[in-house]
């Protein structure tokens, strides 16, 4: 393994990372060892080539984009060291997550350092690199192209979207290199080719999955959000799926693939659980990824760097990335409008709705304010619904909300990539959404800007719904409560004093079962409501793989509740504007 290591080591030091020039582009690359994964820990060896400074600054990201929160990465990093061939040179510390390492114009030197990787991440069958987390980059030239290599144990493989070449795996630049996550060891690997790319499915998993399932989940789901934002703008994506001992899932959206972690138990009982959010995150392919403000990219990885225009870089992702479930048939109709439903309950038993703006909450996400928060998730799907639906009423169908996209992505992505202006365009200035929603309708929409996305005035659900052909049933009841907020059956938020804290509820818990009758995001509301206040009702709680029973007395709370259909009685015009709204007339 040693003689290994040290080929692969030699290989990079040798290999040209570009095509011969007259004058030598800087490069970077990396040896990444992983051959003892149960130590917690990994060996990466950074290799610059061509340089012609005397001091160059190299660093540490403290964030991961599209995770909002500083996280210092240089907390896991160790025993960093710089060399000139044999030679030590000076480090000098200039902060906790950036050196300056003394070259002497040195064109070719190496920094070494040790990373301590998570018992979550790393373990005797995988590990997995995030990029942020792994690779050091040179402040002043994060435009220079990178590389890496990997020395594994025997058996394990690489699974990536980064580009293969021989046993390297190449980037064009920094930014390109860390939106590219790794998985490394033993995994599952499936593929499908659509509209002219390929897919890759990387699994690992705790134990088996219908990966054939997950293929089929995918396939539908890339062709149907392919229809609305145009051919796939790459050749090769990859989904890295993580199903294992977890409490809810997430999902991150990369450049050119998203990692998912979903619990494992979850997955076996239905893989097209994994639907919503794999959806949501290859919308991100498009929007956020390359659709963007101008602060999301190229980034700034040393601070907190804020946006207001979450709610449409991720809200609006939520709509396209649901409603495509309806249109490519892993959803029903109703179902979607169920889903719908329980958005609006969600918003509208928020009290922070009427205080925070959807603006404001998208540029201090940063700052972790306590529950209860408007989630730019919730609202901004809703918003997404609300925009798009008023486009559709007032144009008669001939336009839709789609058009806006396509408007940002033509004035910010592909024309200016077009012009030399980088590979994915330029970022759409603080008012590109409502320029683009006013030059694609022809109409101001200002004052619905000022009043719903910049002000906390109540969406106005009723009206725009119903001018499209829907029936929304919002009403205020009574309700059995059980000191907690709920997402689905996921715990977001535990009311102090309650029986639930005193019960030992936590937040990211999710209730599987009431009074021995096992629940589920779409019947979990149905299971609570009839329960008896004041009586006691029996719990079955999951947190990671451990089930637990709890006994609760529910208490009386007012809720808002809505419920969502089409009309009993629409117009032709209003018939076929939900119609195609939903994807079962599509030529309007």
């Amino acid at each position: 393994m040693a003689r290994r290591l040290a080929l692969l080591f030699s290989l990079l030091l040798l290999s040209p990372l570009a095509s011969q020039e007259a004058v030598p582009r800087l490069s970077v690359s990396y040896a990444v060892d992983v051959t003892n994964p149960e130590s917690g820990k990994i060996r990466v060896a950074m290799t610059v080539r061509n340089n012609v400074e005397q001091d160059v600054p190299v660093s540490i990201p403290a964030w991961a984009p599209g995770a909002y929160r500083i996280v210092k990465y240089c907390k896991q990093l160790w025993n960093l060291e710089a060399f000139k061939d044999k030679q030590k040179l000076e480090v000098v510390s200039v902060d906790d997550q950036t050196w300056t390492v003394k070259t002497g114009g040195a064109p070719r030197f190496v920094v070494t350092y040790e990373l301590t990787i998570d018992r979550l991440r790393m373990d005797k069958d995988h590990c997995f690199l995030a990029g942020p987390d792994t690779y050091m980059y040179l402040v002043q030239h994060k435009e220079a192209p990178c590389s890496v290599g990997f020395t594994l144990p025997d058996g394990w493989r690489v699974g990536t979207p980064l580009d293969a070449d021989g046993p390297f795996y190449r980037a064009r630049d920094y930014d390109t290199f860390i939106d590219c996550p790794t998985e490394l060891g033993r995994f599952e690997l499936f593929s499908f080719e659509a509209d002219g790319a390929t897919y890759e499915l990387v699994i690992h998993a705790k134990g088996a999955v219908d990966g054939e399932k997950l293929v089929g989940m995918c396939h539908r789901i890339v062709m149907e959000q392919n229809k609305v934002f145009g051919p796939p703008p790459l050749k090769r994506y990859v989904f890295l799926y993580h199903f294992k001992d977890a409490i809810g899932g997430r999902g991150l959206e990369h450049l050119n693939s998203t990692d998912i972690i979903m619990p494992y138990t979850a997955i076996k009982i239905d893989p097209l659980l994994s639907a919503s959010v794999t959806s949501h995150e290859y919308v991100h392919l498009w929007n956020v990824k390359r659709i963007r403000p101008f602060e999301l990219g190229p980034f700034d990885y040393t601070q907190i760097v804020r946006s207001k225009a979450l709610w449409l870089c991720e809200g609006v992702t939520s709509y396209y990335g649901d409603r495509g479930l309806l249109r490519c048939g892993l959803w029903k109709e109703q179902q979607y409008l169920d889903h719908l439903g329980t958005e609006i309950e969600t918003l509208q038993n928020n009290p922070d709705r009427k205080v925070t703006p959807i603006e404001k909450a998208s540029e201090t996400v940063w700052d972790r304010k306590d529950w209860p928060r408007v989630d730019y998730y919730n609202k901004g799907e809703l918003l997404g619904m609300l925009i798009d639906l008023k486009i559709r009423t007032s144009s008669r169908g001939e336009k839709t909300l789609d058009d806006v996209m396509r408007y940002l992505q033509q004035k910010y992505v592909l024309g200016p990539a077009a012009e030399g202006k980088g590979p994915i365009g330029v970022g759409y200035p603080e008012n590109g959404m409502l320029k683009a929603l006013n030059d694609v309708t022809k109409e101001d929409w200002a004052p619905f800007y000022q009043r719903y996305i910049s002000g906390v005035e109540e969406l106005p659900f009723q009206e725009v719904l119903e001018a499209a052909g829907l029936a929304p049933l919002l009403s205020t009841v009574d309700l059995p409560d059980l000191g907690v907020d709920l997402r689905g059956t996921s715990v977001l938020y535990v009311f102090a004093g309650s029986d639930a804290e005193k019960a030992g509820v936590k937040q990211g818990d999710r209730i599987v079962g009431v009074n021995g009758t096992e629940v589920r995001g779409a019947t979990i509301r149905e299971a609570l409501a009839k329960l008896t206040p004041g009586e006691e009702a029996t719990l079955t709680m999951l947190r990671a793989e451990e089930r637990s029973e709890i006994t609760i007395r529910p208490k009386l709370r007012q809720r808002a509740t809505c419920k969502v259909r089409r009309a009993e009685a629409p117009t032709d015009l209003q018939k076929r504007l939900i119609d195609s709204w939903l994807g079962k007339l599509r030529d309007f």
